[in-house]
């Protein structure tokens, strides 16, 4: 299970089940079910990339630039297909919690707007198959970035992050109300993760940078 800003695993919404929405769906909310959400994004990577491995001439820069624009600038098809295994399998492990780094987020972030635009670009009907929990309406991206991404602090240019002291770094590692919501969180703020820079940057990760981190307990129990 991976490791959000709020809990994504409290009302997951089982893929191709939508018998639960009526119950689960908040009115109020313009974003869909967190698990649903990236489940749905992690699987269509999942598909893409064994596509692009079934294909013969694997020329696949231009199309990895469409679909991922931060996280193309990180590595080739292998290392995404990569990210995108360990996230996948992080994701649907009910056992194990693990905790991201920075090319986990930025490859995720990716994965999660290339849905979001689909989703935008569609009708009604096509929108109610994506994510019928919406019914419909416009997706909050922000939103949900708001209230399960720790920040996004990954997509800064590197001109200006490589310019910021240790001081004005450290206020971009987490959102302002990071503490107040999951204090017992607090020891993922500190220090910095050491993969930020290299994101930023575009520097390919490797294989540690690739393996999640597993946690010995639930981070969301006092």
């Amino acid at each position: 299970m991976l490791v959000f800003k709020k809990n994504i695993y409290l009302n997951p919404l089982r893929p191709g089940n939508h018998s639960s929405k009526i119950e689960l769906h908040d009115e109020e909310d313009p974003s869909p079910l967190p698990f649903h959400f990236i489940h749905q994004a992690l699987f269509n990577s999942q598909g893409l990339f064994q596509e692009i491995k079934a294909i013969e001439n694997r020329e696949t820069s231009s199309r990895l630039e469409i679909l991922f624009p931060h996280a193309s600038r990180l590595g080739n098809a292998d290392v995404l297909s990569d990210l995108s295994d360990q996230l996948f399998t992080g994701l649907i492990h009910r056992e194990i919690w693990f905790t991201m780094n920075c090319y986990h987020l930025c490859f995720l972030y990716d994965c999660l707007l290339d849905i979001v635009e689909d989703y935008s670009y569609n009708d009604e009907t096509e929108r109610l198959k994506l994510f019928p929990e919406l019914e419909g309406q416009p997706l909050d991206f922000n939103r949900f970035l708001l209230e399960y991404f720790f920040n996004t602090t990954f997509l800064i240019a590197p001109e200006r992050f490589n310019q910021m002291n240790s001081d004005e770094r450290k206020q971009l590692l987490r959102s302002p109300d990071f503490g107040q919501d999951f204090p017992q969180l607090k020891q993922f703020s500190d220090p910095e993760d050491p993969t930020l820079a290299k994101v930023i940057n575009h520097i390919p990760p490797g294989p540690e940078d690739i393996a999640l981190k597993k946690l010995d307990q639930n981070p969301y129990l006092f």
